[in-house]
């Protein structure tokens, strides 16, 4: 039996032959209270970690930087470096591992991945942590490709040809559709079809040209199973055509998709398009919220779980909507949801952050009492109500199209202490039900009032000056004390400057993205955002919303209400080194924004 740990963090990537080397050459060391394990200014020669007590780095003016407990490794840099900066003493008797140096330099050299734990550009490290950490999960729609699911060939067929060939191609090769050729246009017939076929009387000689559907979903080969069910699940569909290189080369069966992955997010889509009731809506919401918890304990991360919840979240949100609301008032009324429900980056329930934009000259007796029951109902789903009164029971959120353009006017030209929130709160919006062209002509509305006016823009990126970044001159963590426990703020510290940052820039350029790390790219492409920076404060925000998503759902175990504080000290070395590497990151695209927005002399 192995007497070294290499479950954890950089050990857990070694192959077997360096782990053979690791067990040959590892000592073990005790250490009593209060002794000096390295000193400043110390020559270091082995990387420790902790079997058990707690070890704490020290700086010369009595600081202390962290605090290593069990699985914990200590001081990587200064082994690299040559020695020691801060001093490392035991606050409770330690036994720890000590490594040789030439064997740690070794495994740098032989293994790139336990490498990217000492080297690697922050985006780099954060990547090199995400496949880490996928070695030892279940493999799951994020990692696996459409390509390792079951993809049936497909079975194409001409479109001069008829139904009732269809229905012999059908039996003959055991497939639930085929794909037809018609000139240069590609389509599908399925199984389905057949169903409408009979109910209008179309004759089985009817030609596949005249009863294919040609405006076919796809898929690329190489794109992940999630992707493909986030296609599934907003187009509330069963298969998509699989291509590569832009041509057809499969068909994806949602049934495969399924077994191939078996937590039924598809299923709760189909489960909240087919509720019939208030009620019924209110325990898939508690099927999504168990979803989270399943998704995420296997390694689902934070970015892409968001988005598929944003998408059942949609959907919960339509239906109920449609159940609660006459049909001319949904016809003539644009749901929407803003904030990081509209970004697409929450996860976690938080509070409701939604609007109802009303045709102009439309109104209905209902709309009131509709709008309340909407907001009641959200809080029996589980989204508490928002503090800030951001919702479609508030009048000031539910407005005409004439009057709510009237309030984006104020919000930019006659600002009140509210205007820049509502404001940024606006910009994130997306339609759930309803006429969406109501909020994209009030989205062009805003883009049309706002050219070229470099105040504005300048009075609205500084929002990202509110809340100072938690980290000090030397990458130590600054934490607050709440109830006796040190805290860190990760929506405030780190988060919430780089989604602002990336909207007040998506803003001035005029991207239609509503989602910050879809912001992100476009603006690298565009030349707008420089790429490495770019690069590294996107992953800088995933592993802050990871850790955020991992902090909320031990606290919902834990039966407390989740909210946006860590306690630095009871995270792995691993982790507080990213947390460290990812507010370095927020600091500096703070700058960036600085003088991009020429706020520095403002």
């Amino acid at each position: 039996m192995s007497r070294f740990d290499f479950l954890h963090p950089p050990f857990d990537v070694l192959t077997a032959g360096e782990r053979d080397q690791v067990e040959k050459a590892v000592d073990i060391v005790f250490h009593p209270n209060e002794d000096v394990i390295l000193a400043p200014g110390q020559s270091v020669d082995a990387l420790y970690m902790v079997i058990k007590g707690i070890v704490r780095e020290v700086s010369d003016d009595g600081e202390i930087i962290a605090v290593y407990h069990s699985n914990d490794t200590f001081d990587a840099r200064a082994l690299i470096a040559g020695q020691s900066v801060h001093r490392f003493e035991v606050r409770e008797e330690a036994l720890v591992f000590s490594l040789p140096k030439e064997l740690v330099m070794g495994l740098i050299e032989s293994n790139p991945v336990f490498g990217a734990f000492f080297f690697q550009s922050v985006s780099e490290k954060f990547s090199a942590m995400a496949q880490r950490s996928g070695n030892r999960e279940l493999q799951t729609l994020l990692t696996a490709t459409v390509r390792e699911a079951c993809v049936k060939t497909p079975v194409f067929l001409d479109g001069a040809q008829t139904v009732l060939d269809a229905a012999q191609a059908m039996k003959r090769h055991r497939a639930k559709s085929i794909l037809v050729r018609a000139g240069e246009r590609i389509g599908i017939f399925t199984a389905s079809d057949f169903r409408d076929i009979i109910l209008t009387g179309t004759p089985a000689s009817a030609t596949l040209a005249d009863t294919a559907h040609f405006n076919l979903v796809t898929t690329d080969a190489g794109d992940y199973l999630f992707n493909a069910l986030l296609t599934m699940t907003r187009h509330n569909i069963q298969r998509v055509v699989v291509t590569e290189n832009g041509q057809p080369i499969g068909v994806l069966e949602q049934i495969d998709l399924l077994s191939y992955f078996s937590n039924h997010s598809h299923l709760i889509a189909q489960q909240i398009e087919l509720a019939d009731s208030l009620d019924t809506l209110k325990s898939v919401a508690a099927q999504i919220d168990r979803l989270v918890g399943v998704l995420s304990s296997h390694g689902v991360k934070a970015p892409q779980l968001a988005r598929l919840v944003q998408t059942l979240n949609a959907q919960l949100f339509a239906r109920a909507w449609k159940l609660i609301a006459p049909e001319e008032l949904v016809e003539n009324s644009c749901l929407i949801v803003m904030g990081s429900e509209g970004r697409g980056e929450q996860i976690i329930k938080t509070d409701q952050d939604n609007a109802l934009i009303l045709r102009d000259g439309f109104n209905h007796p209902y709309l009131e009492d509709a709008c309340a029951r909407f907001s009641e109902a959200l809080i029996e789903f589980g989204y508490p109500l928002c503090p800030g009164q951001i919702m479609v029971n508030n009048p000031l959120w539910r407005k005409p199209q004439g009057e709510f353009q009237d309030q984006l006017y104020r919000w930019v030209y006659l600002p009140d202490a509210d205007a820049q929130m509502n404001l940024a709160i606006f910009v994130d919006a997306e339609a759930v039900a309803g006429d969406a062209a109501l909020l994209l002509q009030a989205k062009d509305y805003l883009r049309s009032i706002m050219s070229d006016d470099v105040g504005f823009f300048l009075r609205f990126a500084r929002a990202i000056e509110q809340f100072d970044t938690p980290l000090g001159l030397f990458s130590q963590l600054l934490t607050k004390s709440q109830g006796g426990v040190a805290t860190l703020d990760l929506k405030k510290g780190g988060i919430f400057p780089i989604v602002h940052g990336i909207r007040a820039m998506a803003l001035e350029y005029k991207l239609e993205a509503s989602n910050t790390l879809e912001r992100i790219k476009l603006l690298v492409d565009q030349g707008n955002l420089e790429s490495q920076l770019g690069h590294d404060t996107a992953e800088a925000l995933g592993f802050l919303l990871e850790m955020r998503l991992k902090a909320g759902l031990d606290m919902l175990a834990n039966g407390k209400t989740p909210s946006n504080q860590i306690q630095p000290d009871r995270l792995s070395t691993l982790e507080r080194d990213l947390l460290k590497d990812a507010l370095a990151v927020v600091k500096r695209f703070k700058t960036t924004i600085r003088h991009h927005f020429k706020m520095t002399g403002f």
